[in-house]
């Protein structure tokens, strides 16, 4: 059974259970949202696809859990997703520096020093032991997020990005799951209020780019996995070891949405160059973009 009506299913659940979660929080005070939204998405998969689509292949196999093996290949690729995300963020906090966009200390420290030793602010040198600890909390980190990270990929590169490769082609589904995920994140700005929704847009954007690039890590490995990993390691190791290890305390009240980090012009660049080999890649080593996946 082929039915149209699957996607409209998980976007209804996708993006209403958040808002319920975040009704929760306000009423309770009990902070749920940021593990339980991620959790809604797989409740919107597994509700779409085992109750409204059910595609003959099964379900693994439709929203490109498997196949995994050989398994050499698979764990190569997550092992590249990792190092590929370390790589990109190093080279956006290089370029944040040597632009003069967002500084790093790499005499004292500092905001790794207050991060992790307040005490010792001030004092210069590097503090190798504080490097090994951020590490390995940003390590221990990830190996949680793991499951989370599932969820959400699970749905929008697993899932969706299958469905809507069928209908709009690939770039059109990619760009458009990428806005997508950017506007699901709204009910993480709300508490804000109004004057703090500015930084949504940026995060979009972001996303788009995020996005796209998981999505061809998606097409080129053939599974979800090395997808999975690399949105546990931008949400861990990226912001809590790479982006903090070098930064400047000083200059925190400069950071800007648009300007530092991966979501920063230089990070979107370095992204945009990612997805641009790996696109192309795909497409000359099986075909993947060129065209769409019969449904």
């Amino acid at each position: 059974m082929r039915s149209r009506g699957d996607v409209g299913v998980f976007l209804g659940i996708a993006f209403g259970l958040p808002w319920l979660l975040w009704g929760f929080e306000q009423v309770t005070g009990v902070r749920v949202l940021f593990w339980a939204a991620m959790v809604s998405v797989a409740v919107a998969t597994w509700v779409a696809v085992r109750y409204v689509w059910r595609p003959a292949e099964g379900i693994a196999v439709a929203t490109s859990i498997t196949p995994v093996r050989p398994w050499r290949r698979t764990a190569a690729w997550c092992g590249f997703t990792f190092v590929l995300f370390l790589a990109m963020s190093a080279a956006a906090v290089a370029l944040n520096a040597v632009t003069g966009v967002y500084p790093a200390d790499l005499d004292g420290f500092s905001a790794l020093r207050e991060a992790y030793a307040p005490g010792t602010a001030g004092r210069s040198g590097v503090p190798w032991d504080l490097v090994v600890r951020a590490l390995v909390a940003s390590l221990v980190q990830f190996v949680l997020i793991l499951p989370p990270a599932f969820c959400e990929e699970w749905g929008w590169r697993g899932y969706l990005l299958n469905r809507w490769r069928d209908r709009l082609g690939t770039w059109p589904a990619l760009i458009l799951i990428g806005t997508l995920c950017g506007v699901w994140h709204l009910p993480f700005f709300v508490p804000a209020g109004v004057d703090g929704l500015w930084p949504l847009l940026p995060f979009t954007v972001f996303c788009v780019f995020f996005g796209v690039l998981l999505g061809w890590l998606r097409l080129a490995s053939g599974s979800i996995w090395p997808a999975v990993v690399g949105h546990a390691v931008n949400n861990t190791v990226v912001f809590g070891f790479v982006q903090v290890v070098v930064a400047d305390k000083a200059a925190e009240d400069r950071i800007d949405g648009w300007l530092t980090g991966l979501s920063g012009w230089q990070g979107l660049l370095i992204m945009a160059m990612a997805i641009a080999v790996l696109a192309v890649r795909t497409r000359r080593s099986s075909g993947v973009g060129v065209e769409s996946r019969q449904g």
